[in-house]
């Protein structure tokens, strides 16, 4: 009777280890897709972020040119000859930056 109880235990540290290694994998199995969707999330909440700051760094160069249109006229001028308009008594010219394989 006592070796049979001696058998009894051992099963039962046995089963209750396998239990518990069995809990502990299917915890683990269960979060892992959590983690790597957290993972994701936080990395396309970094890109979001870095677009947001590009869009507000673009943003704020069109808000201080627009404040230069209105009280500066020497950036309105170069502008202006930068798309092409020229006071009536200027020529402007235009060159290509790059020659066409023809042209060389």
């Amino acid at each position: 009777m006592r070796q049979t109880d001696s058998y009894w235990n051992i099963i039962n540290r046995v089963g209750l280890g396998v239990l518990i290694l069995v809990a502990i994998i299917g915890i683990s199995l269960a979060f892992i897709p959590k983690v790597n969707q957290l993972n994701t999330y936080q990395q396309r909440s970094q890109e979001l972020q870095r677009e947001i700051d590009q869009t507000t760094a673009a943003e704020q160069q069109l808000k201080e040119n627009q404040r230069r249109f209105v009280t500066d006229p020497d950036f309105v001028e170069r502008i202006a000859h930068e798309v092409g308009y020229a006071h009536p008594e200027e020529t402007i010219f235009h060159f290509p930056e790059t020659l066409e394989k023809d042209e060389r």
